[in-house]
């Protein structure tokens, strides 16, 4: 009887960790993606028909959205349910298509950014990122990560820090914290193309 116990109350245990790192995975996902498109928790429950304070626990990992409201807060973010659902089908090699990444432009189309790997459970996101003549603040979905690193693979890119602009030139790297980079520029015509690999973990 004791060993039948101690089995039930361990696969409880294991049952439970699993939903809570859903709850959370879930709550960082629907954050991460409204600080994307710069709305406030507000403009979300109004559009998505759910209170705020419900939002509030979602988004902290304190409650579990039912189907419905994870269904309201896709189309709330104009993203995909799956979108924000971990992915645990990955058993072997993994082809990504250019014309299935996802792609965010910023300042009038002259910053883009491809998402070429995106790994939620580890905080790390590898971008291909194409500046077009101009200078732009660091985007707000870099903004939560910690460490950036950047490679300049085509053109030539200045990076802002402490007032001091440092050019870049292809094949060069950058390893900064996101809270130091004050301004990214292209001084060219022509178009910058950079490797961008952020992530909260320090590298």
């Amino acid at each position: 009887m004791a060993r039948s116990l101690e089995n039930q109350n361990g696969s409880h245990s294991t049952g439970k960790n699993s939903d809570d790192f859903l709850t959370s995975f879930l709550g960082e996902k629907i954050r991460k993606r409204r600080l994307e498109l710069g709305l406030s928790m507000e403009k979300v429950a109004q559009i998505a028909q759910v209170s705020r304070g419900m939002l509030g626990l979602i988004e902290t990992g304190k409650t579990t959205p039912s189907i419905a409201i994870l269904w309201k807060l896709s189309k709330a973010l104009r993203t995909q349910v799956a979108e924000f659902l971990p992915d645990v089908s990955l058993h072997g090699p993994k082809i990504l298509r250019k014309e299935e990444s996802k792609t965010l432009a910023l300042y009038k189309d002259k910053l883009i950014a491809r998402v070429l790997h995106k790994d939620a459970e580890n905080h790390l996101e590898v971008l291909e990122v194409s500046l077009a003549q101009g200078s732009f603040p660091l985007p707000t979905w870099f903004q939560k990560q910690k460490v950036q690193t950047v490679t300049l693979i085509e053109g030539e890119v200045g990076l802002v820090f402490a007032g001091k602009k440092n050019l870049l030139s292809p094949g060069d790297s950058a390893v900064f914290l996101a809270q130091d980079l004050q301004e990214i520029s292209n001084p060219s015509l022509t178009k910058a193309v950079v490797y961008w690999i952020s992530s909260t973990a320090n590298l």
